[in-house]
């Protein structure tokens, strides 16, 4: 009797040790269950909750649907990336690699990121300086082999440091290099250094102080990338493959001028404002520091996941703690090496943009809510549809920032409006035609349907969908003469006829 009750008890206890299994099992696949419907809700609430940048007084923002928003911007295509909990949380690719071809965007296709390379570049400067072979502070033209910053007046009281360079601020201009067709000859590193031809660029010399200018420059790009090829004595490509890409797990990114025959099918081809191909899909950029990578949106979310952690006191992978917090720290205004970093506490949040030729891109992180989103897209308005996509995540995830901002409508005298009707030419082809209605200007360019500005000054004038601001200008004697147009950084001048 004892053996069978001992028996029995023993069973029972099985049954109460599978039940509890059981139980936990069900706990797990049921939290499993929540996150998952969490994270579709989170994605539904971002593709059904674009707001435009504006709104007027008395108004809610209205929210709009991404892909609407994709074809009224003429975006073929878009890919997402969302960073929850210091971990990626979810990838979502919309539209077409190539508006003829219509390969859908997956999370694999890579796009060209422009300034993203610049925290790669500059996550390398680091590691250099924490091994001794770089500072901060010194002469960069002490370690400079292949080519040397020339001397002028603006370096003869203080030389540039590598430092300068990370932060902007080393005193070169703010052009723009626009990369070569396939059909261009591409120069070398050392002739766009020096302005020589094929390179379309002068020679790059200091024009400010050292430290006296913060502005956005990729020529100090451009030389921090010949600083790190002499001191690493290799170049940059396998530099952050060595050193970042490889140890990342970042399987879909590299830095170059053109893209290898082997990864061609996942490259997303670059488009025009008005949704055409570009005629070569992608320009060429040799100026890899500043504006050469191309990689993912999931790729750029490992990336920042692994530098978030060792800022936070993780062994890094590719960076050490000091070195990571260095870069999240503003060093100078809201520049950080490599990002712009705004904010405080948990509101503090580090960003960057990255544009070239037919693409646009954006990231953007709370390391103190341990958040963040990676944009990416293969168009010129890219920009512009991203900023939308941000203020929906940012509404989706409540955060603080990044919320449409309201107007308040205003009319001027009717003298004042009758001003600056008249017609205004960018080019004989393209007139902007401005007439006036009741309590604002309704101007239409050649070809395209009529759009309504709205007053924000008694120069300056603003439209809603999509938001665009313009500016009259006058002569001397008080005579309207131009028009100045601007939507993001694209600006374009009209003069009156």
């Amino acid at each position: 009797m004892a053996l069978f009750n001992g028996l029995k008890a023993k069973k029972e206890k099985m049954r109460n040790i599978g039940f509890s299994w059981v139980s936990i099992l069900l706990l797990l696949a049921v939290g499993c269950e929540t996150r998952s419907s969490l994270v579709k809700g989170k994605i539904k609430e971002v593709e059904n909750g674009l707001m435009r940048a504006v709104y007027f007084k008395g108004q809610k923002p209205e929210k709009l649907r991404l892909e609407e928003r994709m074809v009224f911007y003429r975006v073929a295509g878009l890919s997402l990336a969302m960073i929850d909990d210091d971990a990626l949380s979810w990838v979502k690719s919309y539209g077409y690699k190539d508006a003829k071809d219509d390969g859908p965007i997956t999370p694999e296709t890579i796009f060209q990121a422009g300034a993203f390379s610049q925290p790669m570049a500059a996550a390398i400067a680091l590691s250099l300086v924490e091994e001794g072979k770089l500072s901060l502070d010194n002469d960069v033209n002490a370690y400079l082999k292949t080519w040397k910053i020339p001397r002028n007046e603006f370096t003869a009281s203080r030389p540039i440091t590598l430092r300068d360079l990370l932060l902007h601020r080393a005193g070169f201009s703010n052009w723009v290099f626009p990369g070569y067709s396939a059909v261009e000859p591409l120069p070398t590193l050392l002739q766009v250094l020096k302005g020589e031809k094929p390179a379309v660029n002068t020679p790059l010399f200091p024009l400010d102080r050292p430290g006296s200018v913060i502005r956005n420059s990729e020529s100090g790009y451009v030389i921090l990338q010949q600083l790190l090829e002499d001191v690493g004595q290799k170049p940059l490509s396998e530099l952050a493959e060595e050193r970042i890409f490889s140890r990342v797990g970042m399987k879909n990114t590299f830095l170059a001028a053109d893209v290898a025959p082997s990864w061609q099918d996942r490259a997303a081809s670059g488009h025009q404002r008005d949704g055409t191909l570009l005629s070569e899909k992608w320009r060429r950029y040799p100026e890899l520091a500043a504006k050469g990578l191309w990689t993912t949106p999931t790729d750029m979310a490992l990336f920042l996941c692994e530098l978030m952690a060792a800022a936070k006191g993780a062994t890094g992978k590719f960076i050490s703690p000091a070195a990571a917090r260095a870069m999240l720290t503003a060093q100078a205004a809201s520049r950080g090496f490599g990002f712009i970093v705004e904010g405080s506490g948990d509101d503090l949040y580090f960003q960057c943009q990255g544009r070239t030729a037919g693409f646009a891109a954006a990231l953007l992180v709370f390391p103190g809510r341990r958040q963040g989103v990676v944009a990416m897209s293969n168009s010129d308005n890219g920009q512009i549809l991203i900023d939308e996509v941000v203020r929906a995540v940012a509404a989706a995830y409540k955060w603080p920032h990044f919320k449409p901002v309201e107007r308040t409508l205003f009319r001027l005298d009717p003298e004042v409006y009758q001003q600056y009707i008249g017609r205004y030419e960018i080019s004989p082809d393209y007139i902007l035609d401005v007439k006036f209605e009741d309590y604002y200007l309704v101007i239409q360019p050649t070809g395209q349907a009529p759009t309504k500005f709205y007053v924000e000054s008694e120069t300056v004038f603003f439209s809603v969908d999509p938001f665009i601001r313009i500016q009259f200008r006058r002569d001397e004697r008080g005579n309207v003469t131009h028009l100045v147009l601007w939507q993001q950084d694209f600006e374009q001048i009209a003069r009156k006829l």
